[in-house]
């Protein structure tokens, strides 16, 4: 039985605007992948003030200024205007946004449900070099329900840890989606190898949200918005200017193994892996820091985030 399903990408400018502006971009955005006909709407990390003249100022001036300026709670009326979008085009739409909370804050995805309300959150458990001067990690990892299925998100340097999407795959996720604004040099390897490679290994879908600049053009690095089937081929991506990257997506198109070689009976290949996963053997998964990682001298030396994004 199929189940398409239309992911809608926002594929972000990181030219300087001004915060105001940005934000109305990004409405405008969403508003577009609603009139397109997206079920499920992924804005970039950060999406809502990332390389606007506001923020970066803020950065120049230390931790408090950046909390004060880039942070919102769910009183702000940018989140509100994601919700009454996500209402108007009944679809979901998940901002990444500098979360104010019950006096903490937070790099976390707020997923927005059809009827405008939120259904529920993930919020970055694995923090890059000195990102917890400024907000805390999250604690949970689990797919959040959708009406358009159960999705496993992921923020930025969360990638890089292969045991976060093993955990949303054990857990039912039906799609993988990360968002991101990490443009590095060094970010070219995820998009050609790392990233259909988790869909692949998971069997599914995997759709990116990021941002796009012009110095892409010139070096050829393509590390845009874009989106993976189960097989680990690319469906959508890959523009280079700015806009939303429409990518349909069957939830139900898996990878098939052999029950057994040589029979023709194929089933699940990720169901046939799950079932002979070993937890008994993987101990040292969750056993604790070694020494080694414990080792202060492999704490980074990084003053705030701008200097672990060189494009902030």
């Amino acid at each position: 039985m199929a189940r398409p399903v239309t992911l809608g990408l926002l594929n972000v400018s990181l030219e300087i605007t001004s915060l105001a502006q940005r934000r109305k971009d990004v409405l405008r955005m969403i508003a577009d992948a609603g009139r397109a006909g997206c079920q499920i709407v992924v804005v970039p990390e950060f999406g809502d003030h990332h390389r606007t003249r506001e923020s970066l100022k803020a950065h120049g001036k230390g931790i408090a200024a950046v909390r004060k300026t880039c942070s919102v709670s769910w009183k702000h009326p940018f989140l509100k205007q994601c919700a009454a979008l996500a209402k108007k085009y009944k679809m979901v739409v998940i901002p990444d946004v500098f979360l104010f909370e019950d006096g903490r804050y937070y790099n976390s995805c707020e997923v927005i449900g059809p009827d405008g309300k939120k259904i529920g959150h993930y919020r970055k458990t694995h923090l890059a070099p000195g990102e917890c001067d400024y907000f805390e990690p999250g604690d949970r990892i689990e797919p959040i329900e959708t009406p358009f299925g159960k999705l496993g998100l992921l923020i930025c340097y969360d990638i890089n840890f292969p045991e976060l999407t093993r955990c949303h795959e054990i857990q039912g996720a039906d799609l993988l989606l990360w968002t991101t604004m990490r443009q590095a040099e060094i970010e070219e390897g995820q998009f050609r190898a790392i990233l259909p490679a988790r869909a692949i290994e998971h069997s599914l879908p995997l759709g990116v949200a990021t941002y796009v600049t012009d110095a892409q053009l010139v070096g050829r690095k393509p590390m845009t918005s874009a989106c993976w089937n189960a097989l680990g081929q690319p469906v959508a991506g890959g523009w280079l200017q700015p806009g939303v990257v429409t990518a349909k997506v069957d939830l139900d198109d898996r990878a098939l193994t052999r029950r057994r070689w040589g029979n023709p009976d194929w089933v699940d290949g990720a169901k046939y892996l799950r079932r002979y996963r070993r937890p008994d053997l993987y101990g040292p998964l969750v056993e604790g820091l070694s020494a080694e990682a414990r080792d202060p001298e492999l704490e980074p030396k990084v003053r705030d985030l701008a200097d672990y994004h060189p494009t902030l």
